[in-house]
């Protein structure tokens, strides 16, 4: 049955997320009492299950009842799909929370308020009204995360709220809410511990998610349509395949997508070019939502594409040379990424730094696509759940790139960008890879402070000169 929690994982608790805790650098710290508490839960680990959630958000009076409810899952592109989700609600005139995960800089970044990070005193003040609740029920950092959300955007007086799931779906705390509608990206092979060996039995634990009477909008492959249609069916949900019912032409740079109802013209050059997937799956669900007469459409989307923050996808955030930095992880998402990196125009030398936890399977396709880079830089993240220096020079032998003349693995990642900032030339691109942890410390060594800093693309020479020499930027 969708959204039971009866069938139970191999085992009872996973490791909590690697870049949360008390004592670790910066980036990846508590910034005061309340966040400090809250990281503590971490330890708690992960575990699966709807219980807990429902106990809190029964203690806070069900706010989740409070607005409407948009749950985005899938492998990749759940969370950029979620914030397009938001802009464009948004833009249609809706009082908008958009929910995602992990963070990269700071803990707020995780809930948006109109495309604003939530502040920090509301959220700490309304984390700390639930600790006894929190204790009671023994509720996880995720599951604490969600309730402090749901109960923020309540009284922020929000209409819609954009989530996204944190891992899988069946037994994710966002399985415990109503749903407007159910969105599924796509599915690949990640978390194959907790969440199944095979696409297939991923795929089922995020149709878990189904609810009936709300429709599913789906942007999977061919080959798991039968099963997706099959689970849908049985929800009572109904169903809409993305490739079915949507396609889109590139029009020199802009695209235009067609679906049963209407034409979306000059949409703008989304990067890389997968998030033209996640942009027509949320416009598909808005177009069926809004000829439902649920929730309307915005007057510009393509404004309100153009306008949407999309943090750590493929994000440019130094010019001259230009640094990018990507939160691809798994070997899905990595080769989207480099493939796109691969083609963007450069005048001069494309160099890919990674790293990434020794955990995460990276696959075969991104070695590969590696070789092709002019310079290749490895170096481990400031957590004990990293590659360090022998597992990534392991790595590099396993893709059959020790030879390559331009492969360098450092100890950690100031040896890396100090190496950058003296050998770099304005004409270079840099792409940042391989986990969402090494985006966050490479930002923060990069001196920004906050996501909402990375908004404006800074120029790189002063970035480069305060890594090379301690001048100030």
């Amino acid at each position: 049955m969708a959204g039971s929690d009866s069938r139970p994982y191999r085992d009872i608790s996973y490791p909590g997320e690697p870049g949360i805790g008390e004592r670790a650098r910066a980036p990846f710290l508590p910034d005061n009492d309340t966040t400090r508490w809250l990281f503590a839960l971490n330890r708690k680990g992960i575990r699966p299950g709807l219980r807990r959630i429902r106990g809190l958000l029964e203690d806070l009076g069900h706010p989740e009842r409070s607005y409407r409810i948009l749950v985005t899952a899938g492998t990749n592109g759940k969370g950029s799909t979620t914030r397009l989700l938001a802009r464009l609600l948004q833009d249609a005139g809706y009082r908008t929370a958009c929910f995602t995960s992990p963070h990269l800089l700071e803990v707020y970044e995780r809930l948006t308020l109109d495309d604003r990070p939530v502040a920090p005193d509301l959220f700490c003040r309304t984390a700390e009204s639930l600790r006894s609740s929190v204790e009671r029920h023994e509720a996880s950092w995720f599951e604490t995360l969600t309730a402090t959300a749901l109960a923020v955007a309540r009284e922020a007086g929000v209409e819609v709220f954009c989530c996204e799931t944190g891992l899988g779906g069946r037994l994710d705390a966002s399985n415990a809410l109503p749903q407007t509608a159910f969105l599924l990206t796509g599915v690949s092979l990640d978390h194959q511990h907790i969440l199944g060996g095979t696409v297939e039995e991923i795929a089922a634990e995020k149709l878990g998610l189904l609810k009936p009477d709300a429709p599913l909008f789906a942007g999977v492959s061919p080959a798991l349509r039968g099963q997706v249609f099959a689970a849908a069916v049985a929800a009572d949900s109904p169903c809409h395949f993305l490739d079915e019912l949507a396609c889109w032409e590139d029009r020199g740079g802009d695209w235009d997508l067609t679906t049963r109802r209407r034409v979306f013209a000059g949409l703008p050059d989304l990067q890389p070019p997968v998030m033209r997937r996640n942009a027509a799956l949320a416009l598909l669900c808005l177009d069926e939502l809004d000829a439902a007469g649920v929730l309307d459409l915005p007057p510009d989307p393509a404004a309100s594409l153009r306008d949407a923050f999309l943090p750590g996808r493929f994000q440019l955030v130094l010019r001259e040379p230009d640094f990018l930095v990507d939160t691809a992880h798994n070997a899905e998402a990595l080769e989207l990424a480099l493939v796109a990196f691969l083609d963007r125009p450069c005048a001069g030398r494309r160099i890919v730094l990674f790293g990434g936890l020794a955990d995460k399977d990276p696959g075969d396709g991104a070695g590969r696509l590696l070789a092709r880079a002019d310079a290749i830089l490895a170096a481990p993240i400031s957590l004990p759940r990293s590659r360090n220096p022998v597992q990534l020079k392991s790595l590099m032998d396993q893709w059959g790139l020790t030879d390559h003349n331009g492969l360098d693995v450092h100890d950690d990642l100031a040896a890396v960008l100090k190496t950058l900032a003296d050998s770099v030339s304005p004409q270079d691109s840099i792409l940042v890879c391989g986990s969402c942890f090494l985006v966050a410390e490479a930002l923060h060594a990069l001196g920004y402070a906050s996501l909402e800093d990375t908004r404006r693309v800074r120029e790189a020479g002063p970035v480069l000169a305060v890594l090379r020499d301690g001048e100030s930027s």
